[in-house]
């Protein structure tokens, strides 16, 4: 595994962000910690993301212009949630992601971006 900086921009129905994170990458995987949350995301036969904090785990798969499922697991009660998700658009590029996606069973709509940085 490699160590990179990466930067995420993060565009929801109420909240906008940008931050930057060390992470992990290797071949189809990245990795990093944001202040709550381990996100892991995972480009194979399917693209994934997990997003892991003690309380939480959510785990989202994407397909473009289709709708696919996901779930958020309430780990203190055991409970899981399924989620819909429609994703518009995947654009991957060498040192970039753009991520269009609804959540439709809570109707969160999310841009997220990811730019891997220079070292």
């Amino acid at each position: 595994m490699s160590k990179v900086k990466i930067e995420v921009i993060l565009k929801t129905n109420d909240c906008n962000s940008m931050e930057e994170y060390n992470a992990l990458l290797n071949n189809n995987k990245l990795i990093y910690q944001e202040k709550e949350f381990k996100t892991t995301l995972t480009i194979d036969k399917k693209f994934t993301m997990k997003r892991e904090s003690a309380e939480y785990l959510f785990y989202l798969e994407f397909e473009a212009n289709k709708c696919t499922n996901g779930y958020c697991m309430i780990k203190n009660y055991n409970k899981r949630i399924n989620l819909d998700i429609l994703t518009d658009y995947i654009i991957i590029e060498k040192e970039l992601l753009i991520l269009k996606y609804k959540i439709i069973t809570t109707e969160q709509e999310v841009i997220y971006r990811l730019n891997l940085l220079k070292k």
